[in-house]
């Protein structure tokens, strides 16, 4: 019985080397820009220049890609 419980507690709390772990990737600032364009009684354009995003996926499938930008006003 304290094998049972034993072994179950270590698949519980220790991640399952099967599992394939979702790809994460950093868009840094060297490669990218954020800009904008604003039309109203003037014309507005600038640029963002500090920001960080990231592009996480849940699973291999492409569909599930999340895409978090984070803009310092």
């Amino acid at each position: 019985m304290r094998l049972a419980v034993l072994c179950f507690m270590a698949c519980a709390v220790l991640p399952s080397v099967s599992r394939a772990q979702a790809p994460v990737f950093e868009i840094t600032l060297v490669e990218c820009s954020i800009k904008f364009d604003a039309e109203a009684s003037v014309s507005i354009k600038g640029a963002f220049d500090k920001w960080d995003a990231t592009l996480t996926f849940t699973s291999p499938d492409l569909s599930t890609g999340v895409l978090e930008i984070r803009i310092h006003a």
